[in-house]
């Protein structure tokens, strides 16, 4: 038998395990078609096992008496040291799992144990792939990995944190868990689950025994053994078999079809356990045994097209759902809450289990869901699909035909946008780094200002390089007078390495050590330092990019690109350097305006003092003084940095948002369009499209470019990705949102926009406890938390009269729906009214923004709707291509 056979026979073999012996034949047979001989020695296998279990002898010796391979030796407790085998605790589809015990620190853990891994290359594979998957997974609902060895005959193991507890749903049943407790359960495994999609991980695999539940009720997500990256999920193919590697019952159609797995595979697989969990019981006629019962994965695919609802499910149950209680009166929003999960079209279904988590959190909040039954049109055609072949070709020409008048205006509006694939994204993720503030461990304050500054120009180097996701100096800085170690920081930062550094001034020498540590193994990957004049800065600059292009990028594995210009005025440079201590957005912003413009007059060709020079005047405009010159002055700071250095991708994407803000759309859309076909990788292109899609009203299109950047780098703030919340605000998806403000906890606009979250959810308390956002252009912020605060209604005239419009209209929609809130509604219509005519299409949002509840039934409103969705066309039309096509699409 060659290896590749006996590779699909294994793999067969650990899957019909987990189901009946009665149906293991027919199972067999149905995956095997044409091949008996491998259907017989997969039975032969499966009736072994019967006999004598698999703790007791294994795998590996059935395989020596087919295949003549040698038996491993038993297993021998000494050879895990320091850990001593106590109990096994069961085995699944990847390997042995045991009790064990750390003696010297009376600790237990459970050690998973590959014990054919010499027969089965493939095995092995898979169980190092879920050593690496566990590895990069650091969230309390994922049970840990501890450590990762191998035995002398290099047999792999992992020491994984021992989880006490019973699975999801016996849990439940024991502890006779009403619905609300079941769904509590349920989010924190969905919290699980979308952390490790944030991650690239599809588990694959999720099923109630792989999630258990302890004493303290906290879940623990176990079992990643056939979990793989989200990008290319297709399976493999062994011998003369698809090899399927999952469990029939919580298995996604696709998976069954064998067709590629993705993100909608797990939320399928959490409708499933959803659906158990309210009911007691699985989806289709046959409980536990879906395939048995049904006869054959045909027959379950059919199955699948037409689940019963959970409400009927548990009037059906003799036992009463197995302790599921009754007494909602919500059954349909549940329906509705599993069903849309568990869709069998993977397009119908929550798109993400974020999406998921929100509908569960308003079920729990009494609030209207997001999802919706699926209509008469749709069972109308799947029905036909179905049963095409006993409809008579007159009558379904009928049933279609009366339903083309309906269709027809739908078609007719209907513009498809194809964005890249989050799977090709996770791909591409970028190693995640972070240049920590540099410690002055010398008696001269005078250098305190290079703290922050050394820091900023290593990251802004690091930062071209094209495969590392470096966090920016407003990441960091917040660490400057911090007394922790370096690895905490960079947990907190949720990066994989992290640079730190030191300096002294020794008479007229500054010397500089720098150093990177890996993160999750304290490991030192890199240290040098540097020696250069004190009196000169360039120098240091000079030396500090030599050491971090020959030194430190090959120990990260990338390769770093040419270094720009580097500065040639001492003075300059160093009003560059110290500008780079104001913080952004502050009202020392003035301050640092002023030394970068002296600097640039003096080096007028050093990009870094330009493109900080932007930034500065940007912010100044939107958060600062407000003045309108500003934004002029931003674009030719940009254009100068462009013509510097062309391949500045984050400048580009900051250049082209800043001229959708001031009207240029369609044109915009083009070059970021564009942008992201030249850089799919980069997450400032993802966001600039979605800021597009945003302003355009195109709120899908821009959620699922802002998933895609957030996949790329899950804890970027280069690009202000926060401000994909707008996005999903706008959509009512308010759990996602407050992930996205969960990228910068820190800044004006985060409280701000975490302000108006919080008022939409009623969350008044909570916002009030916010406090002010500082802002001294966003005075809507300071009256929503008036209106909240129930404060005088002289008072809420004179705030609403101070609110001023922006040039950005975005900024006048947000405006527009604090005043309406608080009743200002003249006040409110007119800055709806700018933010529309300001190239801010705002439709579909106004119909959906609970804002402007009071505002609908105004004719005013009626007529700011009807210039909003003309708005949304007129983009849509310029995208429509001349030849009359009807289709527009993005990379």
């Amino acid at each position: 038998m060659d290896r590749a056979r006996w590779d699909g026979m294994q793999a067969l073999f650990h899957e019909a395990t987990e189901l009946p012996a009665a149906a293991h034949r027919q199972f067999l047979e149905q995956r095997c078609p044409g091949d008996p001989e491998l259907v017989a020695e997969v039975l032969a296998l499966l009736e072994e096992d019967a006999r004598s279990t698999l703790i007791d002898r294994g795998v590996a010796s059935l395989a020596g008496d087919l295949i003549g391979a040698l038996t491993p030796s038993p297993i021998d407790s000494g050879q895990f040291h320091p850990y001593r085998l106590k109990a096994p605790l069961g085995e699944g589809g990847m390997g042995v799992v045991y009790l064990a015990e750390r003696p010297d620190l009376g600790t237990l853990v459970a050690i998973k144990i590959l014990r054919d891994a010499g027969l089965s290359p493939d095995r092995r594979r898979r169980f190092e792939a879920e050593q690496r998957t566990l590895a990069r997974l650091n969230h309390p609902g994922i049970a840990r990995l501890y450590d990762a060895q191998a035995q002398a005959d290099r047999t792999p193991w992992l020491v994984m944190e021992y989880v006490d507890g019973v699975p999801l749903t016996r849990y439940c049943e024991t502890h006779r868990s009403s619905v609300a407790d079941r769904l509590r359960l349920f989010r924190a495994v969905c919290e699980a689950v979308e952390y490790a999609h944030q991650h690239g991980i599809v588990h694959r695999d999720l099923k109630p025994s792989n999630i258990l539940v302890k004493q303290d009720g906290t879940v623990r997500l176990l079992d990643f053994g056939i979990s793989k990256q989200v990008a290319a999920d297709s399976d493999s193919r062994q011998g003369h078999t698809t090899v399927r590697l999952m469990t029939p019952a919580y298995a996604a159609p696709e998976q069954l079809r064998g067709e590629p797995s993705g993100i909608h595979t797990d939320v399928y697989s959490l409708g499933v356990i959803l659906y158990e969990l309210l009911t007691g019981r699985l989806p289709f006629d046959g409980g536990d045994d879906p395939v048995a019962s049904n006869g054959s994965v045909p027959a379950l695919l059919d199955a699948m097209n037409d689940p019963v609802p959970p409400s009927a499910a548990v009037r059906r149950s003799d036992d009463n759902g197995r302790g599921v209680a009754t007494d909602t009166a919500s059954w349909s929003d549940l329906d509705v809450l599993s069903l849309t999960a568990m869709h069998v079209d993977a397009d119908r279904r929550y798109q993400s289990v974020a999406a998921l988590m929100g509908d569960v959190d308003r079920f729990l909040a009494e609030q209207p869901l997001q999802a919706r039954p699926d209509n008469a049109m749709y069972k109308l055609r799947k029905f036909a699909r179905r049963n095409r072949q006993a409809l008579a070709a007159s009558i379904l020409a009928v049933v279609v035909a009366g339903g083309l008048a309906l269709t027809a205006g739908l078609v007719v509006g209907l513009r498809v946008f194809r964005d890249e694939p989050v799977a090709a994204a996770a791909e591409r993720r970028a190693r995640t780094l972070a240049v920590l503030p540099f410690r002055n461990v010398g008696a001269d304050d005078e250098l305190d200002f290079l703290r922050l500054a050394l820091p900023d120009e290593i990251a802004t180097a690091l930062s071209r390089i094209r495969d590392l996701a470096v966090r920016p100096t407003t990441a960091t800085s917040r660490y400057v007078d911090a007394n922790l170690d370096p690895r905490d920081i960079g947990r907190d930062l949720q990066v994989e390495t992290v640079v730190s550094g030191r300096f002294v001034r020794a008479g007229d020498q500054l010397r500089i050590t720098l150093e990177a540590t890996d993160v999750d193994s304290n490991r030192i990957l890199w240290r040098d330092s540097v020696d250069a004049p004190a009196q000169s800065l360039i120098a240091t600059h000079i030396q500090i990019a030599l050491r971090v292009r020959e030194g430190l990028a090959p120990v990260l594995g990338v390769a770093a690109t040419s270094s720009i210009r580097p500065p040639t005025s001492e003075v300059a440079y160093n009003l560059f350097l110290r500008s780079t201590t104001f913080p952004y957005g502050s009202s020392q912003n003035a301050e640092a305006l002023a030394l970068l413009e002296q600097s640039v007059k003096l080096d007028p060709d050093y990009v870094p003092a330009w493109h900080a020079l932007a930034r500065r005047y940007y912010g100044e405009s939107r958060f600062g003084s407000g003045d309108a010159a500003m934004m002029d002055k931003w674009e030719r700071a940009v254009k100068r940095v462009l013509a510097l250095d062309s391949d500045n991708v984050p400048t580009a994407a900051g250049y082209i948002r800043g001229r959708i803000e001031r009207g240029d759309l369609a044109g915009s859309y083009r070059d970021a369009q564009e942008m992201v076909r030249r850089h799919p990788d980069s997450v400032d292109a993802h966001f600039t499209l979605s800021y597009a899609f945003r302003y355009a009203g195109l709120l899908q299109e821009s959620a699922r470019h802002c998933e895609t950047a957030l996949v790329l780098d899950a804890r970027t703030q280069t690009s202000g990705l926060r401000s994909c919340a707008i996005a999903f605000i706008q959509m009512g998806d308010y759990p996602r949102a407050l992930n996205f403000l969960h990228l910068d906890n820190i800044s004006g606009l985060t409280k701000a926009l975490a302000i108006d979250l919080l008022v939409r959810q009623g969350k008044e308390e909570e916002a009030l406890r916010v406090g002010s956002p500082g802002l001294p252009l966003w005075d809507s912020s300071d009256l929503l938390l008036a209106c909240v605060g129930r404060r005088p209604a002289t008072e809420l005239r004179a705030l609403a009269a101070g609110v001023r419009p922006s040039e950005d209209p975005e900024i006048n929609y947000l405006f527009a729906g604090h005043l309406s809130y608080c009743r200002q509604s003249d006040a409110a219509l007119a800055m709806l009214r700018r933010a529309v005519e300001g190239g801010y299409c705002s439709y579909p949002a106004i119909d959906m923004d609970p804002f402007f509840a009071n505002l609908r039934g105004t004719p005013e409103f009626a007529r700011i709707r009807a210039e909003a969705i003309a708005c949304r066309e007129a983009f849509l039309a310029q995208l429509t291509p001349s030849s009359g096509q009807t289709t527009a699409t993005t990379p």
